[in-house]
C-alpha cells in the first residue's frame, strides 16, 4: 500500500472509530433497524419482478398490505436465532445456515398466515423470490461490512500482534472467536482453539477457518503450537478445577495464562476481546460462590449511618464499598493513613458519587474523639476493622500491638456503647485460635473484649475467618513481585497451610454476620480447605509464563519467630454451632468473666503506658493460658509507642534504633 493510502485509510479509521464509538451503546437497535429495511427492500424488489418492474397500484397495494406482518415475523424469527448478536465481522458457514434457516421457517410462517387471511392477490413465486433476496441482502451486507473494515480498518503493526492458544469448549468458544479472527484491529492472532475435553488428534476440525486440536497435539511438539506467546483461556465460567488442570497439563509451554471478559459483556460492547486479563490465583481456588441475604442486610444498613474503622485498609475498603451499595445514609470513615483515605475519598467520588462519606483523619487511640465522632453523625453501625496485623512485625513489639489491637477495640467498643450505636462487627483472625504470636493473642483478647461489652442496647459480634488473597502485605502480591523481578520465591516451610478466601466473599459474609444473632457471638467463615502455600507459589510462577525451579527458584527460610505451620479457625474449649447461613458457624464458649477482663485491661494500660513490654507478656500468658512465647523474644522484645523507639525488620527479624510512628490502621 502507498505511503498516501495509508494515510487516507488511517484518517477514514480515526473517523470510523469515533462514530463507532458514539453507535456502541445502540448496537442492538440498529442491527434490528437494518434488518427491518433488508427485509422490506427484499420483498419489495420481489414484488416488483413479479409485476415486470412496475410500480401501479396491484403492486403497491400488495406492499402494504402485507409488508408488516412479513418484517415483524422475520424480526422475530432471526431474534429466536439470534443473529443480531454478532459483530459482523467474520460470517462463517454456521452464520450462513442459521440466516437460511430463519429466513425458511419465517417465511413458511408467512405463507401460513396469509392463508388465514386474503393474501390480496400475492402469486406464489413471491415467497420463493423474497426468501432468495432475503437471504442474499441479509448474508451479503456481513460480508460487505467485513470486506468495509478490513479495507479502511486495519493497520495493526505486525510486531503488536501475540501468537495465541484459545482454550475452551467448542460450544462456548465460537462466538469469541469470531471476535478475535474479525477484528482487524486486534492484538492477538489465534493459532489454534485447544479444546480440553477432546483428546487425540482433532485436526480435521476447524472452527471459523482456526484448527481444533487437543492439548496432546499441543504438548506434540508442533512449533506452531508450541510456540506462541500466551494462552488465552475463553471458559469464563469454566470449573476451576479444570481450568486448574489445563494450567498444570500446559505448563510445559512456559507462557502466560490469561483469560476473556465475559461474552455477554464483549457482545453488549462494554469491553473489548483485547480486555485479556491474568488468570489470577483466585480464579483456580475451588471456591462455592457466596449467597447472602440481601433483604436482612439491607435492613440494618440503609437508610443508616455507618462507621469503618480502618477504612483504608485491604478489608475496610472493601466493606465501605460493599456497604455503599445498600444506601446508607452516610458512611463515616476512621483511617490514620491519609494516603489510603486519600485514595478511598478519590474511588468513591468516581464509583459512589451518591455517597454520603465523611472522612476522618483519626486513631482508635483516641477514645474521646471516637465518643464524639459517633455522637456527632448519630452512628448506627459500626464496623471495627482496624488493627495490625502482620505477625514478624508485631512480634518483638507487644506494647505497640497491645495499644493498637486492645486498647483500641477497647476504646472503639467503649465509644459505640455511649452512642448508642444498634450493631457492632468487630474483624477478628484465624490467629486468636491457640495464639502462637503477639499479633494472635492480642486479636484473642480483643475478641474477649467485644463479648464482654455485650449486654446492653448495643449488639456486639465478632467475624473470624483467616488470610484473605490480595491484601495489602499477604504472600500473593509479595510472591508476584518476586516473579516480576526475576528473584527466587521465598516459602518459610514446604509444608506450611494456610486458610484463603477473597476479600469480597470475606466482607459478604461479614455483612451477612452482622445481621444475624443477638450479641456476643463469634461467628466463624468457612474457608474451605487449607493451602498449601509452596503450591500457590508453584501456580503463580507456571501462570506468569516460567517453570518452577528452573527459570525461578523456590527457597524456603525457615519458620519465622511466632509463625504457626497450621491454622485453626476455633480451639477445643469452643463448639461449632450452625447458624441460619451454611457457610457461617457459632464458636461457643464458656462467658467471659467481665469483672477479672476489666481488671486485666486496666493492668494491661498501664504496662502500655510504662512500656513494659516482658509484663504485657506475662499478662497475656494470664488472660490466654494457651498463649506461649518464646523464651528468647523477651530478652530481644523492644516497644514502640511513640518516638525514639524501634523499627522491626520482617525478613531478617532484626531491629534497628529509629523511630517509629504507626502509618496506618488497616483491616486484615
Amino acid at each position: 500500500m502507498r505511503q498516501s493510502d495509508l494515510l487516507s485509510s488511517m484518517a477514514i479509521h480515526d473517523k470510523l472509530s469515533k462514530v463507532i464509538a458514539l453507535l456502541l451503546p445502540y448496537r442492538l437497535l440498529i442491527n434490528v433497524a437494518v434488518h427491518a429495511l433488508l427485509f422490506a427492500l427484499s420483498y419489495a424488489y420481489s414484488i416488483l419482478l413479479i409485476n415486470g418492474l412496475v410500480a401501479d397500484g396491484t403492486a403497491l397495494g400488495i406492499f402494504y398490505n402485507s409488508v408488516l406482518p412479513l418484517i415483524l415475523l422475520r424480526l422475530l424469527v432471526f431474534y429466536w436465532h439470534d443473529l443480531y448478536q454478532g459483530l459482523w465481522r467474520y460470517v462463517s458457514f454456521e452464520d450462513m445456515i442459521n440466516i437460511i434457516r430463519a429466513v425458511v421457517i419465517s417465511s413458511l410462517l408467512f405463507y401460513c398466515v396469509g392463508l388465514v387471511w386474503e393474501r390480496a392477490g400475492v402469486a406464489e413465486e413471491l415467497y420463493i423470490l423474497d426468501m432468495t433476496f432475503s437471504i442474499m441482502c441479509t448474508g451479503g451486507i456481513r460480508f460487505l461490512m467485513r470486506s468495509f473494515r478490513e479495507r479502511f480498518y486495519h493497520h495493526r503493526p505486525v510486531e503488536a500482534v501475540k501468537r495465541v492458544l484459545l482454550v475452551g469448549p467448542l460450544d462456548k468458544i465460537q462466538p469469541v472467536l469470531k471476535e478475535f479472527v474479525g477484528d482487524p484491529q486486534g492484538n492477538f492472532l489465534p493459532m489454534a482453539v485447544v479444546d480440553p475435553l477432546k483428546s487425540g488428534d482433532t485436526s480435521l476440525t476447524r472452527v471459523c477457518d482456526v484448527p481444533v486440536i487437543s492439548i496432546e497435539q499441543v504438548l506434540a511438539g508442533n512449533r506452531k503450537y508450541s510456540e506462541v506467546d500466551s494462552v488465552i483461556f475463553c471458559w469464563p465460567e469454566g470449573h476451576r478445577r479444570q481450568v486448574d488442570a489445563v494450567v498444570e497439563r500446559l505448563k510445559p509451554l512456559a507462557v502466560p495464562f490469561k483469560t476473556i471478559p465475559h461474552i455477554d459483556d464483549i457482545l453488549k460492547g462494554r469491553v473489548s476481546i483485547n480486555d485479556v486479563r491474568e488468570v489470577e490465583i483466585e480464579d483456580l481456588l475451588e471456591r462455592p460462590p457466596v449467597q447472602i441475604e440481601m433483604n436482612k442486610i439491607s435492613a440494618y444498613l440503609k437508610g443508616k449511618t455507618v462507621l469503618v474503622t480502618g477504612g483504608g485498609g485491604s478489608i475496610g475498603s472493601e466493606i465501605c464499598r460493599q456497604v455503599a451499595g445498600f444506601e446508607p445514609r452516610k458512611l463515616v470513615v476512621v483511617e490514620r493513613s491519609e494516603n489510603s483515605l486519600y485514595d478511598l475519598l478519590l474511588e468513591f467520588r468516581r464509583d459512589f458519587p451518591k455517597t454520603d462519606l465523611s472522612a476522618s483523619i483519626s486513631s482508635v487511640n483516641d477514645a474521646q474523639g471516637l465518643k464524639a465522632l459517633m455522637s456527632e453523625h448519630r452512628v448506627d453501625v459500626v464496623f471495627h476493622a482496624a488493627a495490625y496485623k502482620h505477625v514478624p512485625l508485631m512480634e518483638p513489639a507487644p506494647v505497640e500491638s497491645a495499644y493498637n489491637n486492645i486498647e483500641g477495640t477497647f476504646n472503639v467498643a467503649g465509644a459505640a456503647v455511649a452512642a448508642g450505636v444498634k450493631r457492632f462487627v468487630m474483624i477478628s483472625t484465624d490467629k486468636a485460635v491457640n495464639p502462637a504470636n503477639v499479633m494472635g493473642v492480642t486479636k484473642r483478647i480483643a475478641e474477649m473484649v467485644v463479648q464482654s461489652s455485650n449486654g446492653g442496647a448495643t449488639r456486639f459480634m465478632t467475624v473470624r475467618f483467616g488470610n484473605v488473597l490480595g491484601s495489602a502485605g499477604s504472600v500473593i502480591p509479595i510472591f508476584k513481585r518476586q516473579i516480576q523481578d526475576g528473584d527466587a520465591v521465598t516459602v518459610t516451610h514446604p509444608d506450611i497451610e494456610r486458610f484463603f478466601m477473597t476479600i469480597p466473599e470475606a466482607v459478604q459474609l461479614v455483612l451477612q454476620a452482622g445481621c444475624m444473632g443477638s450479641g456476643g457471638e463469634i461467628y466463624v467463615l468457612d474457608m474451605g480447605r487449607p493451602v498449601r502455600i509452596l503450591h500457590l507459589a508453584e501456580r503463580l510462577i507456571t501462570l506468569s509464563g516460567k517453570r518452577p525451579y528452573e527459570d525461578v527458584d523456590i527457597v524456603f527460610t525457615g519458620l519465622r519467630p511466632g509463625e504457626k505451620m497450621f491454622e485453626e479457625l476455633f480451639n477445643d474449649a469452643e463448639q461449632l454451632q450452625p447458624t441460619s447461613h451454611p457457610r457461617i458457624r457459632t464458636a461457643v464458649s464458656m462467658p467471659v468473666d467481665k469483672a477479672r477482663l476489666e481488671s486485666q485491661l486496666a493492668q494491661i494500660k498501664q504496662l502500655i503506658r510504662g512500656k513494659q513490654g516482658k509484663a504485657l507478656l506475662a499478662r497475656f500468658h494470664e488472660l490466654v493460658p494457651g498463649y506461649h512465647c518464646p523464651a528468647d523474644q523477651a530478652e530481644t522484645t523492644l516497644v514502640a509507642c511513640g518516638p525514639g523507639h524501634a523499627r522491626v525488620d520482617a525478613l531478617a527479624d532484626t531491629v534497628s534504633p529509629v523511630a517509629l510512628h504507626p502509618v496506618a490502621h488497616s483491616g486484615k
